[in-house]
């Protein structure tokens, strides 16, 4: 990184600078989100490398420490990137000021005065809920991860698997919550993430398989990690594993719709069980989303076993003969979507379908 690297990420702006011409601003526009998804690709060029030293089989202590080095280093790497992608936001942000008419100043008052007795709310919608126990399977093939049909009824949102079309197919994701909770929708635990791609996205433009670029994307930047202290997290493929929030991780005939990325995020082109996570198939067409063999599907796998055959949190899992259940279950996992919202209403509090957080 450093500065040698920033100059060569910023050149290609600095050779169109801005000026009061929406046309040229609008390249300049293009040619910072050019740069974001650049810079969105680095990361998966350190797992196809990781997986490169892994199958080397190095036995060796050496071995094994270079390997677990490249870990360590994409990990924090990816970091530094997304740190750059929302600096990038910032500088496109200030610029836009400057084409864009400045209020007058009585209005300017009006919004500071405004500004200082006015608190700030965000409100969380319900966009899917997953209950690993319900006899249903939301795998990877599922045609409500793309926004195509709704699961479920709004009477049983947060006890069976569930999907609304409305918020899926409108709602602006800047801020994705995945929750683990009970039957009595008390919150067991949250992580929360921020989009670092341009803001307004849907779910289902993001989970659209017909979609490449949300294909293999680590699309989220972890900003909030919390859970009850009683809350088991073991093996558990989101809150048992660090990092930031990647999609759609297909990898040869296999797909798993949302990972973190501490995990073990497989290369795009091997057939393996080994990258675990919601929304898993180990065998179809990642990339159509289509099934291959159904009884490979799985709705959440567990972290436990990389080597080997994926168990599964929860019962609801395809009937491959090597497929068996870690734990019965953990809870259910429901993912919400707010458009301002940057953190979510802490452990313990009890969920509805929307949350209003001020």
């Amino acid at each position: 990184m450093g500065f040698r690297f920033l100059v060569l990420i910023l050149v290609p702006l600095l050779a169109h600078p801005a000026t009061s011409h929406d046309g040229e601003f609008s390249q300049l526009e293009e040619e910072f989100e050019e740069i974001r998804n650049i810079l969105a690709l680095i990361p998966e060029k350190f797992f196809q490398l990781e997986r490169t030293i892994d199958l080397m089989e190095l036995e060796s202590t050496n071995g094994s420490t270079v390997h677990a080095d490249v870990v360590k280093f994409r990990q924090k790497f990816a970091g530094k990137i997304f740190n750059l992608v929302e600096d990038l936001f910032g500088i496109e942000a200030n610029l836009r000021e400057l084409y864009q008419e400045q209020p007058a100043e009585e209005d300017q008052e009006t919004d500071e005065e405004s500004n200082e007795t006015e608190e700030p709310c965000g409100t969380w919608r319900l966009g899917m809920n997953m209950n690993p126990t319900d006899g249903k399977i939301m795998e990877y093939t599922n045609d409500g991860w793309s926004g195509s049909s709704s699961i479920g009824n709004s009477s049983q949102a947060l006890a069976a698997d569930y999907l609304d079309q409305d918020v899926w197919n409108h709602d602006a994701a800047n801020y994705i919550a995945i929750v683990r909770h009970h039957d009595d929708n008390v919150v067991l635990a949250v992580k929360t993430f921020k989009i670092i791609y341009d803001q307004g996205y849907s779910l289902s433009e993001m989970f659209n398989s017909n979609n490449p670029e949300f294909y293999r994307k680590v699309v989220g930047r972890l900003v909030q990690d919390e859970k009850l202290s009683s809350a088991t997290v073991i093996y558990d493929p989101i809150f048992s594993v660090g990092g930031d929030l990647a999609i759609n991780w297909g990898f040869d005939n296999n797909g798993v719709r949302m990972v973190m990325t501490d995990g073990y995020l497989e290369a795009s082109v091997t057939d393996s069980y080994s990258t675990r996570g919601l929304g898993a198939h180990y065998w179809c067409n990642p990339v159509a989303g289509t099934v291959s063999q159904s009884s490979y599907a799985m709705e959440i796998s567990s972290t436990s076993s990389y080597s080997s055959y994926p168990k599964a949190i929860g019962t609801d899992y395809g009937s491959y003969g090597n497929y068996h259940s870690y734990t019965s279950s953990y809870g259910q996992y429901a993912i919400y979507v707010s458009e301002d919202a940057s953190s979510f209403p802490q452990p313990g509090t009890r969920l509805d379908v929307e949350m209003e957080l001020c």
